[in-house]
């Protein structure tokens, strides 16, 4: 069942209201002044949604790039599990790297767009 309740109510009741989309199935529609603004789902929600909008978007896809698209996810996920996280590896690189090393990569960083 979804429930509409207002910013200032949400925000006073957020606990419980976490609380309740979690452990309970409720799902909220925030209004501020009267206008829907957001929705409280579960993460499990959210992630179904996600789904669906990554299968329907496969769907109109032409079936050579679905099946090219199908490969390199495959591909992606065996390297991930043999190689682990992409992020953490970066972060362990970059950790290893020299401390004169860093002004180097700030100037890159504001270099960029």
């Amino acid at each position: 069942m979804i429930r509409t309740i207002g910013m200032t109510e949400a925000k006073s009741k957020l606990s419980e209201l976490v609380g309740q989309v979690a452990y309970g199935g409720q799902q909220f529609i925030l209004e501020r002044r009267g206008r829907p603004m957001a929705v409280l789902i579960s993460l499990e929600e959210y992630r179904r949604l996600q789904e669906l909008e990554q299968a329907a978007r496969a769907q109109s896809l032409p079936p050579e790039l679905r099946q090219r698209q199908e490969r390199q996810v495959s591909e992606a996920r065996r390297l991930r599990a043999r190689l682990g996280d992409p992020i953490e590896g970066l972060a362990e690189l970059m950790s290893s790297l020299p401390a004169e090393d860093d002004e180097f990569w700030l100037q890159l960083a504001e270099e960029l767009p």
